[in-house]
């Protein structure tokens, strides 16, 4: 479909880029499709993006008054040893550097690095209020990492409080078991305290359809998530057909990245495919209920306001960390 230059330039705004840097995962968690033990992820999205890659997508995105990039995706960004290279590179356009991550590798001088190369928010991901629960839901085969995550986020912390570095240490934590809510809010409630950090406590969700959930499933109205009408983008290191880049709906079509191609970036620009046949056919279906396969099951159609269980901090509900677009504007 051809697109006028001008009408790209005046209307498309990204506010936020999730830029998986790495496609694969060091931990086989049961509540992810990254979980080794169940198949784990397409082969073919399990790749890493090299750094003239990924600067050519910041930049592109830049040009559309680009403020927040996210380096996971659906990967895990610290297996990227040059990890510190990319956050510059998000530094060098002017937007903050974010990063969701399971924190087993966010220690050292390579944490240290990654704070000094100006990393703006990092985010733990830590599900399990304990030991037990930890390693009953965080599965790493080197095993036991309830302790080491929480000496990661206390080294971490002290390094950005010597430093006087901006960057936010945060964590992030699911209920596993909504029968029990008020039990598992206390003692992750404790936890946090203890680690005197920002949180937030979500319930789970199920990854487009792609894992069952059973009695913590979501309830609510069905309508459209708002993300396909939202400023902002994923872009997966991987691909289809030797492609790289592949943009994606959003991250959790992650089980069924090989069904939810909206284009390339290998390809072509971000607002050619913004602009595209297959992402203009995703906003259709958004806003005439038809969903595709990859959406019509995503239990974050649901209007469910309980989702965010508990925050220490002050967030309006799935508004986007650092960008100036609440998701709620766009469920209409």
């Amino acid at each position: 479909m051809k697109i006028d230059a001008v009408q790209i330039e005046s209307e498309l705004k990204i506010d936020r880029a999730v830029i998986e840097i790495n496609g694969g995962c060091n931990y086989s968690c049961t509540m992810c499709p990254q979980d080794m033990r169940t198949g784990g992820r397409d082969k073919r999205f399990l790749r890493k993006m090299n750094l003239l890659e990924f600067e050519d997508n910041v930049r592109d995105c830049a040009k559309h008054g680009l403020r927040v990039v996210n380096l996971e995706g659906s990967g895990e960004p610290t297996l990227n040893r040059n990890l510190p290279e990319y956050i510059k590179i998000v530094k060098k356009y002017g937007a903050k550097c974010f990063m969701f991550s399971n924190g087993f590798r966010m220690q050292g001088q390579f944490m240290k690095d990654c704070v000094d190369a100006g990393l703006d928010f990092y985010r733990f991901s830590f599900i399990g209020y304990n030991k037990e629960k930890y390693n009953e839901w965080m599965y790493n085969t080197q095993g036991g990492n309830f302790d080491l995550i929480c000496n990661n986020i206390r080294e971490m912390q002290e390094y950005v409080e010597e430093t006087g570095s901006d960057c936010v240490v945060a964590t992030y934590h699911l209920i596993t078991d909504n029968d029990n809510i008020d039990h598992e809010l206390d003692a992750y409630v404790n936890l946090v305290d203890d680690l005197g950090v920002k949180t937030e406590i979500w319930k789970m969700h199920n990854w487009s359809g792609v894992y069952d959930i059973g009695e913590n499933e979501r309830k609510g109205e069905t309508k459209t998530c708002g993300r396909p009408f939202s400023p902002d983008v994923v872009i997966r290191a991987g691909g289809l057909d030797g492609k790289t880049g592949a943009v994606a709906p959003c991250c959790q079509v992650l089980g069924q990245d090989e069904n939810a191609v909206l284009g390339h970036t290998s390809e072509n620009t971000i607002e050619e495919i913004w602009f595209g046949d297959e992402y203009s056919k995703l906003r259709e279906d958004h806003k005439n209920k038809t969903y595709p396969d990859y959406c019509k099951t995503c239990d974050f159609l649901l209007d469910d306001p309980e989702v965010l269980v508990y925050t220490n901090h002050e967030r309006d509900l799935m508004k986007m960390h650092g960008t100036e677009f609440d998701l709620n504007d766009y469920r209409e």
